[in-house]
């Protein structure tokens, strides 16, 4: 079953149940390549809006140095060609290089991030930072689909070469 490398990923949960899904999933994959000197608290004060795109505020040395360290790719339905299928096997291929994905998740008319871990012939695994659970959903099927906000945001955070 191809997965991250679970012992490295922290597990971290969310600290405000209504906003902290964004940051502290960023957290727990920065802590995942290493990066130990960013939080879920310090994060909140730089996102706006319900688009996932960071707001960061480049005069903060130690955020300066994550932005230079990590690439942020987002990703949504237009990069996957509105296809679910796309999605899937892009998915897959972060998995597969040991890269965790936050996905964006309907949430009562608004978004709930969880973070891609592992996934199997037929199930996603996610992690979910608001119950520190883990959630699983059938690809095969609609399940996934129907799970996702209808965008098909994407955050895949990795250290640049």
């Amino acid at each position: 079953m191809p997965t991250i490398d679970l012992e490295k990923y922290p597990k971290i949960a969310q600290m405000d149940p209504r906003n902290g899904c964004i940051p502290v999933n960023i957290e727990n994959a920065l802590k995942y390549y290493g990066e130990n000197n960013y939080c879920e608290a310090k994060f909140l004060w730089f996102f706006v809006g319900w688009d996932m795109r960071p707001n960061f505020d480049k005069s903060t040395p130690i955020l300066n140095s994550v932005l230079h360290a990590f690439e942020f790719i987002f990703k949504g339905k237009r990069d996957f060609e509105h296809s679910i299928d796309n999605m899937i096997k892009y998915l897959k291929e972060n998995i597969d290089d040991q890269i965790p994905v936050l996905v964006s998740f309907e949430a009562g008319g608004g978004a709930h991030i969880r973070t891609l871990i592992e996934y199997n012939e037929s199930e996603f695994i996610f992690f979910d930072p608001a119950d520190c659970r883990f959630k699983r959903f059938n690809y095969l099927t609609d399940q996934f689909k129907k799970a996702l906000r209808a965008d098909y945001h994407t955050l895949v955070i990795k250290p640049r070469k």
